[in-house]
């Protein structure tokens, strides 16, 4: 797991929409509203994408790599939000997502959604695997 840092107000703000998910998530299952829980998942996802793209922390390898650890750590962090959120829908992917993050079977439910079970810094990460399998374009038939 990276090492996180101090926290600039980007990091503070983008883990901000991470953690208010499960007010929103449970608001709209209360009305069985899942194409919203969706929407809320889906626009943190999109989120996440031009936090990584503001960040660069592929830039920050060479120029700041402390920094790099943290926006890889803030990251991390909403992935962790989002794969808990996400398991009701797609367990499988969710758990392969967890099991990347190390993060315990038994962290793996609502209640652990708080900032005192945040990903640990410095926790060993398993080696890296696809989530999704690799679609292959079938042969044509001849």
């Amino acid at each position: 797991m990276p090492v996180r840092g101090v926290f600039t107000a980007a990091d503070e703000a983008f883990l901000a929409k991470g953690q208010a998910l499960l007010g929103q998530v449970r608001a709209e299952c209360d009305v069985q509203a899942f194409h919203k829980v969706l929407d809320h998942l889906w626009f943190v996802i999109g989120e996440s994408n031009r936090y990584i793209d503001e960040q660069a922390p592929w830039a920050l390898r060479k120029t700041d790599p402390v920094r790099m650890e943290t926006v890889l750590y803030v990251l991390a962090e909403v992935l962790r939000h989002l794969a808990i959120l996400i398991q009701p829908f797609m367990p499988d992917a969710m758990s392969k997502l967890l099991d990347q993050l190390a993060v315990p079977a038994h962290e793996r439910n609502f209640s652990v959604l708080t900032p005192e079970h945040a990903l640990k810094s410095g926790t060993p990460l398993p080696a890296p695997q696809g989530v999704f399998p690799r679609y292959v374009e079938p042969e044509p038939v001849k």
